[in-house]
């Protein structure tokens, strides 16, 4: 450790170059279809707390300010830190969560993170405070998946989502999303008025981005819908029902779990994080479909002030 630098970047030319740096270190496959540019832009108001070795980057952070205004985030205190999801080191996450608490003031930080021994470790290792529990992890390795789609036993019928979707597909989506009161958002605005193209600019972007989607339908209404996209070392699950039977649900997620192998083999386990009030309907289904509770993720928050004695 003795080795190790830590640094602030907040600006100028320091913050290109390191956005540069973390650019080059993403996945060929994301640099195909983002430019240096759009990648920059999503760290406009951002700050990073940085951790060289020998001149080479051991491990970074990034800041953003407090929200205001109507976002979930607004009421939570202070500034919001992401570490990326392959920094394995305890003792050099601790370190940049100390310094970003520091550098912020009395605002001090927050971020989340899963159940797990290692960020425990780090938890106890900063003095950080749990807020509140955000979402219910459950997840599923590969030797669980289902074998077969599991049969609907009250006429769902599951099918995949391609686009451009056919006109009857569109409108179905379209009465989907507006029963289930489903929020569009485009930049800081969210309502839950759609129509047809902004049905259509949704389900365009998601393919673009690689998304693998399911849909259910029952008594001819389109009653739920599941996507999934490669995060870290995962295949990351959302859900979204309406008023879809359970049986209808278990088949729309075996079905979306045995399209992975053949589009990322790589991958071995499926992840879906619950919110409160999904829990009762959904976690049923995720237990049917081979998928085990591993406990919350959880909101922390650091402020300079009440860091672990123990800490530099």
């Amino acid at each position: 450790m003795n080795s190790l630098e830590f640094s602030v970047v907040r600006d100028g030319t320091a913050k290109d170059a390191l956005i540069d740096e973390l650019y080059a270190t993403t996945e060929a496959s994301f640099r195909d279809v983002t430019s240096p540019e759009e990648f920059g832009e999503q760290f406009s108001d951002t700050r990073f707390v940085v951790a060289r070795r020998d001149a080479k980057l051991a491990g970074w952070l990034s800041l953003r300010p407090p929200t205001e205004g109507g976002d979930k985030r607004a009421a939570d205190p202070g500034w919001l830190a992401m570490p990326p999801h392959d920094l394995h080191d305890a003792e050099v996450l601790a370190q940049l969560l100390r310094l970003a608490a520091t550098e912020v003031g009395p605002e001090g930080i927050i971020w989340h993170s899963r159940t797990t021994a290692f960020n425990q470790q780090v938890v106890e290792m900063t003095g950080a405070v749990a807020l509140r529990d955000l979402f219910r992890t459950w997840q599923a390795p590969r030797e669980r998946w289902p074998a077969a789609i599991a049969k609907p036993t009250d006429g769902a019928v599951v099918h995949a989502v391609h686009t451009p979707l056919p006109e009857d597909l569109l409108a179905k989506f379209l009465d989907f999303l507006t029963r289930a009161g489903i929020s569009n958002c485009s930049g800081e605005t969210c309502t839950t008025a759609w129509d047809a193209d902004a049905v259509a600019q949704r389900f365009a972007d998601w393919d673009e981005g690689g998304l693998l989607m399911q849909v259910l339908e029952h008594r001819h209404l389109v009653v739920a819908e599941a996507y999934a996209f490669v995060w870290s070392d995962e295949m990351m699950i959302n859900i979204t029902e309406h008023q879809a039977p359970a049986s209808g649900l278990v088949a729309l997620v075996a079905a979306l779990l045995q399209r992975f192998p053949s589009a990322h083999p790589e991958i071995g386990i499926a992840t879906v994080e619950l919110q409160e009030d999904e829990r009762k309907h959904l976690e049923p289904v995720l237990a049917s479909c081979g998928f085990e509770d591993k406990g919350p993720r959880t909101l922390f928050q650091l402020r300079s002030g009440n860091e672990a004695s123990g800490s530099n």
